[in-house]
């Protein structure tokens, strides 16, 4: 599959799965990631590296990025190798998982 098609499959399971859930994202126009705003979330390194983990939600705390260590209430995902199975998955996992941060 294009990775075109990938990104295309990925931000329709996004919408699916997080269309009524305090976040935002952009499509983005190259490349194979997706950075999340997650609006209720100041810092998402506990909520990633801890109780995402925990439920097989696999995600980048946008602090992984920032040279000085800044929270952020960004997460990115990659959506390059992953089958639509596994991204419908992913996403509802992922809202699983904001619906339990609140």
């Amino acid at each position: 599959m294009h990775l075109t098609q990938r990104c295309d499959a990925f931000m329709a399971f996004a919408a699916k799965h997080l269309a009524s859930r305090p976040v935002d994202w952009a499509t983005p126009s190259a490349g194979m990631f997706v950075w999340f705003r997650l609006r209720e979330v100041p810092d998402t390194e506990k909520l990633i590296k801890e109780r995402a983990l925990a439920q097989k939600v696999l995600l980048v705390p946008g602090g992984a990025f920032s040279p000085s260590g800044a929270k952020s209430s960004f997460v990115r995902a990659s959506f390059s190798v992953a089958t639509d199975e596994q991204m419908d998955e992913a996403m509802r996992r992922f809202a699983s998982l904001l619906d339990s941060s609140e």
